[in-house]
């Protein structure tokens, strides 16, 4: 019996699409709030991306080592990518609106809340 990657790139889709509906929600405010909630969201969902290919490489209790060591790594390079996406938005970006960026990384984040419900599998009853 194989073991199945655990479908944890519906919470990626997720932030994603929050990122996109929080960016049009703003498109009424301005083009600069729009732009700038749109960054924010990628700025959180981008980084997760990569710690979740990162981190779910492995499976198995074989793998053990493989799969810690994977997680220490995606967590530091989510974190590099992170503050490499801020820099990059802070020194690229003219004009910004901080609290578009901001709340929308926010918000984008506290989706990885629910990602118990995203993540969960359905059970077959046990005959």
């Amino acid at each position: 019996m194989w073991l199945q990657q655990p479908p944890v790139h519906r919470v990626i889709v997720a932030q994603l699409v929050v990122s996109a509906v929080l960016a049009l929600a703003l498109l009424p405010v301005g083009i600069t709030f729009t732009l700038s909630s749109l960054l924010g969201g990628l700025c959180c969902s981008l980084p997760n991306a990569y710690f979740v290919w990162r981190a779910f490489r492995y499976r198995g209790a074989r793998s053990a080592k493989l799969i810690v060591s994977s997680f220490y790594c995606g967590e530091a390079g989510k974190l590099v990518l992170t503050t490499a996406g801020f820099i990059l938005v802070f020194t690229l970006v003219e004009p910004l609106e901080p609290l578009a960026l901001f709340g929308t990384f926010i918000m984008v984040q506290a989706v990885s809340w629910f990602a118990p419900l995203l993540v969960a599998r359905r059970q077959k009853p046990v005959k």
